[in-house]
């Protein structure tokens, strides 16, 4: 399915490497993010939904279909003291036991850390059902933002963004806190899989001492283009990558819930050769 050498043959490229699905917490399923990728012109679109590889072989499918070159990927949440830092994987083996094993177990903690969500926000006086939650994210796994959609159908919030903000943040009446892999363990777990662990979104408070034990772990890029960056966290992004050989990524963060999402979509300027070096990073029992 995938080649080194193919790539030389397709039109310039349009790339995002950071989607999310109806697998995770995306409004599209996999095939509809597929078809509007291809209808904005994307030629390159990396799956990456949380904790999960659940909407890959949809992903696959609808790829070849429509013409839409995907790049099987995955994002973990993990804890680094108190900060959440994300791990990207790209062209990981999804079938791998070493993968799936603590995938299940993740899937299994964000459905209990749910419960317990509801259950506070209950108590403090906005009653919600897990029923609600659950049908928010359809067969996805469970996710904080499926609880803020909930409490926007409520009329308690305008947005996903207000409701982690008032309800779901550290120190709010919904927030519960979560058992989480660390960043080492998640490059660790991408690599065992055979993919290639990328630091997703590091922003302008990323703990600048994890840096040192990211690249001992095997971390091989950073995610510099993403809406939350700046052109002063792009350059400074980019000088980190360079000088630590990293490979320069991107992508939109797409989940498709808001307006705002589809402004984003596509439109992080990925270098083209981003593609070719994160092949090259891959086993070749991956690219086929």
């Amino acid at each position: 399915m995938f080649c080194k050498t193919s790539c030389h043959n397709l039109k310039p490229y349009k790339i995002d490497l950071h989607v999310h699905t109806t697998a995770s917490d995306g409004c599209y399923t996999p095939r509809e993010v597929v078809k509007l990728a291809h209808t904005l012109g994307i030629t390159h679109l990396a799956v990456t939904d949380h904790d999960t590889t659940a909407g890959l072989k949809e992903a696959l499918a609808a790829g070849n279909e429509y013409g839409v070159e995907i790049i099987p990927g995955l994002e973990l949440s993990t804890l680094y003291g108190e900060q959440e830092i994300h791990i990207l994987g790209y062209y990981q083996n999804s079938a791998c036991p070493a993968l799936q094993e603590p995938l299940g177990s993740l899937a299994s903690l964000r459905v209990r850390r749910a419960e317990k969500i509801v259950k506070k926000l209950c108590e403090a006086g906005y009653p919600l059902s897990m029923a609600e939650v659950k049908k928010k994210s359809k067969t996805g796994t469970l996710g904080r933002p499926h609880i803020a959609l909930v409490l926007i159908d409520h009329g308690w919030v305008n947005s996903i963004e207000e409701g982690f903000t008032k309800f779901l943040n550290p120190g709010c009446p919904g927030f519960v806190s979560r058992v989480r892999i660390s960043p080492l363990e998640a490059v660790s777990l991408i690599k065992k899989a055979g993919g290639v662990p990328v630091l997703a979104h590091p922003g302008g408070s990323f703990p600048a001492d994890l840096w040192p034990f990211l690249l001992e772990a095997g971390l091989q890029g950073v995610e510099v283009y993403h809406p939350v960056h700046t052109a002063e966290l792009r350059r400074k992004y980019l000088q980190i990558a360079e000088a630590n050989q990293l490979v320069i990524t991107g992508g939109s963060d797409f989940h498709g819930h808001e307006g705002q999402d589809l402004s984003y979509f596509g439109n992080m300027p990925v270098p083209p050769k981003t593609i070719q070096k994160l092949k090259e990073l891959a086993p070749d029992h991956i690219l086929r």
